[in-house]
């Protein structure tokens, strides 16, 4: 029988962070800005405590964990479990599950940069004539991009690492968090802050329209907010590789 973990929820790592904030002394925060999954924290903290931050800064995120994402997430679970040496994540002491996470890596990026710029990267990639895992033989340097880019990944990350983030993803539900009925409610108590919203316009991880709805209740509930989209052809890693284009000039 292997480690068990319980369930971690978003709310329960920001309570975490309010509680160290308490220890420190600190009453409220100028600004909180979270992207990616760290969206869904940010979004977390401002309405679970909205007398303690004054701006709000989702960057490339949404209200909630949509079906594709919910599938994807799933498939990568499925990848890390399924290998062998995963052993109910207790595999410390032996072989380490690389191929079960670098096929969960490989099932992700592809959403992290758009697809035009996953072309352009493969194009550098070696195709080896060499089957990778058994009777298929790589024809195309897209294949041997993605191969490469989970076999990286392998070598700095923990596969119980990763999957406790997937773990936050798939259980995230903001409304149920905050209690509120519906999302209407739930933003009338955020009147006092200021929203500053991002969008990558060729996200694929979390499209526009993501937060596009994420506006329109903000809107509703007369919350002061500004919505920027960024033009990219870096994807959602955008953030990450261009940070000169969510920072004052």
């Amino acid at each position: 029988m292997g480690p068990t973990f319980p369930v971690l929820r978003i709310s329960d790592i920001v309570d975490s962070q309010v509680q160290l904030l308490n220890h420190l002394g600190v009453r409220k925060l100028h600004a909180v800005v979270g992207a990616s999954l760290g969206g869904f924290l940010s979004l977390s903290f401002a309405t679970r405590y909205p007398e303690r931050v004054g701006t709000v800064v989702p960057i490339a995120t949404g209200l909630e964990t949509t079906i594709l994402q919910r599938i994807m997430n799933f498939e990568q679970v499925t990848a890390i479990e399924s290998d062998p040496n995963f052993r109910g994540g207790d595999h410390y002491n032996g072989a380490h599950p690389e191929s079960g996470l670098a096929l969960a890596r490989s099932i992700a990026h592809k959403t992290f940069i758009s697809l035009e710029t996953l072309q352009q990267r493969a194009r550098h990639e070696v195709v080896s004539d060499a089957p990778p895992f058994g009777w298929y033989s790589m024809n195309s340097p897209v294949e041997s991009y993605l191969l490469h880019q989970g076999r990286k990944f392998v070598g700095r990350f923990d596969a119980n690492s990763y999957l406790r983030i997937l773990d936050a993803w798939q259980w995230f539900d903001l409304l149920a968090e905050t209690g509120a009925k519906s999302f209407g409610e739930l933003f009338t108590r955020n009147r006092n802050q200021r929203f500053l919203i991002f969008s990558i316009d060729s996200d694929g991880a979390f499209p526009v329209q993501e937060q596009k709805t994420l506006v329109r209740h903000l809107k509703a509930a007369q919350v002061p907010h500004v919505w920027i989209t960024v033009h990219s052809d870096k994807g959602h890693d955008s953030f990450l590789l261009e940070p000169e284009f969510y920072a004052r000039t």
